[in-house]
């Protein structure tokens, strides 16, 4: 079962900076798997860029500062 897929990988809506309506999963989104997929797809991008980012904000940020002094 998809939904039961879905649960199991648990994507959530993840970070994004833009605000928005949550993601609502309806009975309706198992007639176009193809669009659930890509907004499952979009919100695990999301959620790892945000990671990402701020891993890498964390890290550089001693550097840029020497650097700026």
């Amino acid at each position: 079962d998809f939904r039961s897929t879905q649960a199991g990988i648990g994507l959530s809506s993840g970070y994004s900076g833009i605000e928005g309506e949550p993601e609502n999963i309806s009975r309706v989104d198992a007639k176009y798997p193809a669009l659930l997929f890509k907004q499952q797809l979009t919100a695990y991008v999301e959620k790892i860029y945000g990671m990402i980012r701020d891993s890498l904000k964390k890290e550089i940020a001693p550097f840029l500062n020497t650097c700026i002094q």
